[in-house]
């Protein structure tokens, strides 16, 4: 019974450790999983979209639509998984550099993933748009 306690301890901890790490800035040579998106502005500010749009392509992502959200109310920018699998929407947020991630699949839908930009568009910008830091002295 105490091998079995322990196992089950171990797998906990293995799992914990593992998402922990998901967690973190991805590194330089980061390849996002791709997928078809969309991206919807949901902060109201003109051109948002196609920053963001011209970003996420850039990075490898099928922006296959962009435009407006239903109101320009979001005060945070939001990823929304529409797929069984979150893989998409989760790098999406990494390199957006958002916490949040909603899952909301919809079997009609035709992309893999939503984001809707929000109010804190211009911090997330910056962090898009900081000089890299060379490897070399």
């Amino acid at each position: 019974m105490s091998q079995l306690r322990f196992l089950s301890v171990a797998f906990a901890l293995l799992f914990t450790l593992s998402c922990r790490k998901q967690e973190a800035a991805p590194p330089p040579s980061f390849v996002p999983n791709t997928g078809q998106i969309q991206i919807l502005n949901g902060c109201g500010k003109s051109g948002v979209a196609e920053s963001f749009r011209d970003f996420l392509t850039g990075l490898g992502f099928d922006v296959i639509e962009f435009g407006n959200a239903r109101n320009w109310n979001y005060e945070h920018t939001l990823v929304i998984a529409r797929a069984p699998s979150d893989c998409i929407a989760r790098d999406m947020a990494r390199v957006l550099g958002t916490p949040r991630v909603l899952h909301l699949q919809h079997p009609e839908s035709l992309v893999e993933a939503t984001v809707v930009i929000g109010k804190d568009y211009e911090e997330l910008m910056r962090t898009w748009q900081q000089p890299k830091k060379s490897a070399k002295p």
